[in-house]
């Protein structure tokens, strides 16, 4: 069923994105649901940046990376569901800046839900490289996601896995391991189980703080 969810939400994104209709409804109504057999539903709230041209991503590419997530969080039991979305202002496109990154979530931060902002161009800040695939980052007591839109399938993931308490790590199976390696492939990269066994408790004190909340 989340197949046929995901898939759906493909080809209605494809079509909207041709009439430029309203994407959060255009979403909203394609319904990605989590899997009936994982024992948590997490909401994600879509943020996603649009310029002349339109959305700075696509339903494909949507459907990809929330497969991924998918994928990387099944040993905990967890799932993910958009449940709202919005479009950002071509000003948003391309995140430069600290305040432009505090700027994106300002008065945004509302729900017992996971921001995810998805943008088409995301600086590093701290000036290491010219740019970052995405970044979990803080307003306030909060956290949200930015992921740009020339990010890998597994980075939003990756930044579930911050959202989820997790720092970076030297695992070499480990997703978190951001240290260029061959071993293991790329497709066989998971959450390491001491990753697994820390984010399970992280979960529930999320649930119990009213942070999110199991749909």
């Amino acid at each position: 069923m989340r197949m046929l969810a995901l898939a759906t939400l493909v080809v209605l994104a494809g079509d909207a994105r041709a009439t430029e209709p309203d994407p959060h409804a255009a979403l909203k109504d394609a319904g990605a649901e989590c899997d009936a057999q994982r024992a948590h539903c997490i909401g994600i709230h879509l943020h996603v940046a649009a310029d002349d041209s339109g959305l700075v991503v696509d339903a494909e590419w949507i459907a990809r990376t929330l497969a991924t997530a998918h994928r990387q969080f099944g040993p905990i039991d967890v799932d993910f569901k958009i449940v709202a979305i919005d479009k950002l202002p071509a000003s948003q496109v391309h995140i430069e800046t600290r305040a432009d990154r505090d700027h994106l979530a300002a008065g945004k931060l509302v729900g017992k839900v996971i921001h995810v902002f998805l943008v088409g161009k995301l600086d590093d800040v701290d000036k290491e490289r010219p740019f970052i695939y995405g970044v979990t980052w803080r307003q306030g007591d909060r956290k949200f996601i930015i992921v740009s839109n020339a990010s890998r399938e597994r980075t939003l993931a990756h930044e579930l896995g911050h959202f989820f308490g997790l720092p970076h790590s030297r695992y070499p199976i480990s997703i978190m391991n951001k240290t260029p390696r061959d071993e293991p492939a790329e497709i066989d990269r998971r959450f390491a189980d001491e990753e697994i066994a820390a984010m399970k408790p992280y979960l529930r004190r999320l649930l119990r703080d009213g942070v999110i909340e199991d749909r």
